[in-house]
């Protein structure tokens, strides 16, 4: 007996062993990288200065004081904030109405169709929205026959950001559908039964029952459309078509752009820089989803 049970703890052990190691071990890995990027960015490494010299806070400084990094900062705050909005608006409507789809088989069908642009590289989502804001043969072609006059697009600096904003609410929010639709699927049945025996229609069971009770996915859907928008880089850099255009250039495409023209130190600034923002902003909702998750318990 006292063998068997020696196994058994031994086996419990191992599994957690396997659980833990991978886990830590790639925890110390990105440790070890932040903290190296922390280190050269108190330097002033570049082209002009191989040798890596400590100098506090300047390659913050230097790196901050351009307007390439004014507009991609505030690029990358407007398209933060505007997904974050539209992404959870439209998480909650279409995963509303896919709630109330009967069919099961059905509403995977729909759902798959939403969260397709997920699994499509952003990269080619950008190729393909490309060829359909092409003036000649894309949207403005389908305008035109229909009497409608055509868009600039991506050739207008006043249309070039809200036309990359629409690929990015394409995008991403199928995201925000999934994990809404997760939410109401785990919402109590009962509720939803005593609302149907109360009288309460469709549209007030989802905004009386299903979105009282999921904040789980409000925090969720927020957190990951916040992250996958502030650190977005192939969507405006293929849009663009390089890193240099001002109209399209986001926080991270800028520091891309430092590190290709040979400034190291002020690109791993703004590396620095963006992972201490995405933290923040995480790390909270993580905190706050843990809670609400143990609370339930």
């Amino acid at each position: 007996m006292a063998t068997l049970e020696g196994r058994s703890r031994l086996r419990s052990i191992l599994n957690k062993a396997a659980l833990v190691l991978p886990t830590a071990a790639l925890s110390i890995i990105l440790l070890y990288l932040v903290l190296w990027n922390l280190y050269y960015s108190f330097t002033n490494w570049s082209l002009f200065h191989s040798i890596p010299e400590f100098v506090g806070l300047l390659s913050y400084a230097q790196a901050m004081s351009t307007v390439f990094f004014r507009s991609s900062f505030v690029h990358s705050l407007e398209l933060s904030g505007g997904l974050i909005l539209v992404g959870n608006l439209m998480g909650m409507l279409l995963a509303g109405l896919l709630y109330f789809v009967r069919s099961s088989k059905l509403r995977t069908v729909y759902l798959s169709i939403f969260i397709a642009p997920l699994a499509i590289s952003m990269a080619v989502n950008g190729v393909i929205w490309l060829w359909l804001y092409n003036l000649q043969i894309g949207i403005d072609w389908l305008l035109v026959r229909l009497s409608l006059p055509a868009l600039p697009w991506l050739s207008s600096t006043s249309t070039a950001f809200p036309s990359m904003f629409i690929v990015a609410v394409w995008a991403y929010s199928g995201l925000a559908v999934l994990f809404y639709l997760g939410s109401f699927m785990g919402v109590d049945k009962s509720l939803i039964e005593a609302a149907k025996m109360d009288g309460v229609g469709t549209f007030k069971t989802f905004f009386r029952v299903l979105l009282p009770n999921s904040y789980q996915g409000v925090i969720v859907a927020t957190a990951l459309l916040f992250l996958f928008s502030f650190k977005i880089f192939s969507l405006p850099f293929v849009l663009s078509g390089g890193p240099t255009n001002v109209s399209l250039q986001t926080i991270v495409v800028y520091m891309y752009y430092l590190y290709t023209t040979e400034f190291f130190a002020q690109s791993t600034a703004i590396a620095t820089l963006v992972t201490a923002i995405a933290a923040a902003v995480v790390i909270p909702f993580a905190l706050l989803g843990l809670r609400r998750w143990v609370r339930r318990e």
